[in-house]
């Protein structure tokens, strides 16, 4: 009985139609009809490449999260200029990061939901000014390097720390172990 239902399964799953609930796949689907290119599609191509690239911050919704789930902040998102966009003309895994950017104070009004209280603040915001297709990313350097914006790249910020940071060009961890004082009894 069970080699049976076996034989019955694989003959379903090798002889099995196109079920309606399930998508057909992309090969059969008639709006993507592949033409010959052309001067015109070329042009339309490069206008989606130019708007799509990285270069002037672009306008973006951004939500004001805060910490407590008892606080509702009003407005709770805000379009605020931030670094997007493609970087395809750069170095191979470059992206857009912010190379200029300023906190912003948005003014807000705080409700807390606990005590039925209306206050107001402001809610600090990042800004980006300019923008900028680089490999390295902030969150790729470690301490004592801080990531330079203009340079693209993790340096030291003091002339003492210079010294001792060249012994540490591509590491992306600090994997040193650590130095225990051993005290005898």
């Amino acid at each position: 009985m069970a080699r049976i239902l076996l034989l019955f399964v694989i003959v379903v799953a090798v002889t099995g139609k196109h079920h309606p609930k399930f998508p057909k796949s992309d090969e059969s689907d008639p709006l993507k009809k592949a033409v010959a290119c052309s001067n015109e599609q070329d042009q339309l191509r490069n206008q989606f490449i130019e708007k799509s690239r990285c270069g002037e911050p672009k306008e973006v919704f951004v939500d004001l999260k805060h910490t407590s789930s008892y606080l509702q902040v009003v407005p709770s998102s805000v379009w605020v200029k931030r670094c997007v966009g493609l970087c395809n003309f750069g170095p191979p895994g470059s992206q857009c990061i912010a190379i200029k950017s300023r906190m912003e104070a948005i003014p807000v009004r705080v409700y807390n939901l606990k005590t039925e209280k209306e206050t107001c603040t402001t809610y600090e915001v990042e800004v980006h000014e300019s923008c900028g297709c680089c490999t390295t990313l902030p969150r790729d350097c470690v301490a004592p390097r801080v990531f330079n914006p203009r340079k693209c790249s993790c340096q030291c910020p003091n002339m003492d720390d210079r010294r001792k940071c060249p012994s540490k060009v591509g590491r992306m961890m600090d994997v040193s172990e650590p130095e225990y004082e051993v005290e005898s009894i």
